[in-house]
């Protein structure tokens, strides 16, 4: 066989080692000057040239490691993409659960200790998510928004298992996702912000505890046991008692005619 033919020789051991190394860390340097540079100016301001300048790199080097800007800001936001996913499925997985005689808090609470654990160990990129997510669809920031809709999705999910299974009441679907997902994202721009929220790992509970507290399904009221009202008295007695006064009105009167024919006869008679 040709030496043209012959398969490209696979490099092992040190070298292989080093040189993954090396891309590392030039994909990383890449990383860090674009998303310094995106929260200073906004993904669609920022130039290729800019993000090689900041990574004192070759424009080149650029294009070995990214296809173009959108696909580096995939790239940052694919770790957290991923954690977000996974912290849905396990919620998903615990709701389910839930109605088989759990704690529906639970998995809310667990998805809300995992929503905690991607901002404190990514905490540039969402800042970066926040400031872009609400933005068009288009151009570079697109990886972003295709984020927040997979957010908005995947508390649309967990709002309509909790619903179906019986666990909450009041507003399902669409709108209480957009509730929940505004109020979290609006805490945690205010804690970036410097505002006091309180203990940030204490978070988690506060916030699913406020959100059930108003949502969760209310056991059914026991059922009040009805009194009859008490039936006024018979008006027989006293119809009795009126019907008997003329009579005993003439009883009287016979007495009293009598007593006084006694009382004339016991009268003396007048001298002549």
């Amino acid at each position: 066989m040709a030496a043209t033919d012959a398969e490209p020789a696979r490099v092992e051991g040190p070298v292989a080692g080093k040189r993954a190394e090396n891309r590392r860390m030039r994909t990383e340097a890449l990383q860090r000057a674009a998303l310094a540079l995106f929260l200073q100016y906004g993904v669609e301001a920022v130039t290729i040239d800019q993000i090689v300048d900041g990574a004192r790199t070759a424009k080149g080097s650029f294009y070995r490691y990214f296809r173009d800007k959108t696909d580096l800001v995939a790239s940052l936001v694919e770790p957290v993409r991923v954690d977000v996913r996974a912290g849905f499925s396990r919620c998903a997985e615990g709701l389910r659960a839930a109605s088989r005689g759990g704690d529906v808090a639970k998995p809310y609470e667990g998805l809300a200790q995992d929503l905690i654990r991607v901002v404190l160990q990514y905490p540039d990129v969402v800042r970066l998510y926040l400031h872009e997510s609400r933005g068009p669809k288009n151009g570079a920031r697109a990886p972003i928004v295709e984020l927040a809709e997979q957010v908005l999705d995947g508390a649309t999910e967990l709002s309509n298992i909790a619903h179906g299974l019986g666990l909450v009441r009041g507003m399902v679907g669409r709108l209480s996702a957009i509730v929940v997902v505004g109020a979290a994202e609006l805490i945690v721009a205010r804690l970036f912000a410097g505002d006091d929220v309180g203990p940030v790992l204490e978070m988690p509970g506060e916030l699913v505890s406020l959100v059930l507290d108003g949502v969760r399904a209310k056991a059914a009221p026991a059922p009040v046991a009805v009194v009859a009202p008490a039936l006024p008295p018979k008006k027989e007695a006293t119809v009795a008692r009126t019907d008997s006064a003329p009579e005993e009105r003439r009883r009287r009167g016979e007495r009293a005619a009598a007593s006084g024919k006694r009382a004339a006869s016991k009268k003396p008679a007048k001298r002549r």
